[in-house]
């Protein structure tokens, strides 16, 4: 009985906005924190290898758990006769394969980008996944709902989902994976007028009761935010344009600054620090002191010509 009810969508359509800015809320946006320093903690300073499976395994599981939702919507369909809630759908419905909203459409691109090491579109996927992340995390309307204490796969596929949606970016920019620049700003640009044009298609032509991206139906309307909650559909667009556009802001000027630290203080990697200590297990005091000189030399050597401008 409680597997039937853990892996069920029921409920989801219940008190959508309840819980913002309650105890539940708070639970959840600080047990997020938590686990955000925790993971980066343990594993920022891990070696590359390490670092390069850990993020697999957590692109492997944002994929499973977004299609294992799907397979619970998608059963319950054909299980019961009538629909268990709004998410419940037929295997041929354009949810089982893709999404219209931004963070639907990077759960599936955040991978692929990252595997395929496709640049062109990182700037646009790392920083939107931080911003929609984020944007739930602040604003979880949807992701808190019915009885946000009993716990569901559904609900913890999305609580999870969206987490992960802010942490992997981060992690990868914090340990020097990628280098989120300003120079690159239109192509993320680019890609938010793609992803606006897409979600708007289908909110216009495959599912006209949809409001992906809020484009349609201001979310805030009625809710306890004041202010947006009484600004009329249509209208509601400027603001959410205007918040984004903060966020990409924020983002971009949270990495300049840590750009800027890695320019000042370089940078050893644990994976070196690794390789030392490795090494000096295998090796005589002597050598293993010759290889902590020499690795200092260098952090002194690239301190000195890029703070003061001179080659020691």
């Amino acid at each position: 009985m409680y597997l039937l009810s853990f892996f069920s969508s029921y409920g989801m359509d219940e008190n959508p906005t309840k819980y913002l800015f309650h105890f539940e809320h708070f639970l959840y946006f600080f047990l997020c924190i938590i686990t955000f320093i925790i993971l980066m903690k343990l594993y920022m300073h891990a070696s590359e290898k390490t670092r390069k499976r850990f993020v697999t395994f957590l692109l492997i599981l944002m994929l499973l758990l977004k299609y294992g939702g799907e397979v619970i919507f998608v059963s319950e369909y054909y299980l019961y006769s009538n629909p268990v809630s709004s998410f419940t759908h037929p295997f041929l419905d354009y949810r089982t394969f893709f999404s219209f909203q931004m963070c639907g459409v990077n759960n599936v691109l955040l991978p692929l980008v990252i595997w395929f090491n496709f640049k062109p579109a990182k700037d646009f996927v790392y920083v939107t996944s931080i911003i929609g992340g984020l944007a739930v995390l602040i604003y979880p309307a949807g992701v808190l709902y019915g009885s946000p204490l009993v716990i569901t796969f559904p609900m913890l596929r999305s609580l999870i989902v969206h987490f992960l949606l802010v942490f992997v970016p981060c992690f990868l920019m914090y340990t020097s994976e990628f280098k989120l620049e300003s120079k690159n700003w239109k192509n993320t640009l680019f890609g938010a007028i793609l992803i606006s044009i897409w979600s708007m298609y289908g909110n216009l032509f495959v599912d006209p009761s949809a409001n992906n991206m809020y484009l349609m139906i201001n979310p805030f309307y009625g809710g306890p935010i004041p202010i947006l909650n009484i600004i009329p559909n249509g209208y509601h667009v400027i603001i959410l344009l205007s918040l984004v556009f903060l966020g990409f802001l924020l983002v971009y000027y949270a990495a300049s600054k840590l750009n800027r630290y890695r320019d000042v203080h370089p940078y050893i990697e644990k994976s070196a620090l690794w390789w030392v200590r490795s090494e000096c297990r295998q090796s005589t005091f002597s050598e293993a002191l010759f290889l902590v000189i020499h690795i200092w030399l260098k952090i002194d050597h690239l301190f000195l010509s890029r703070v003061f401008n001179v080659i020691p």
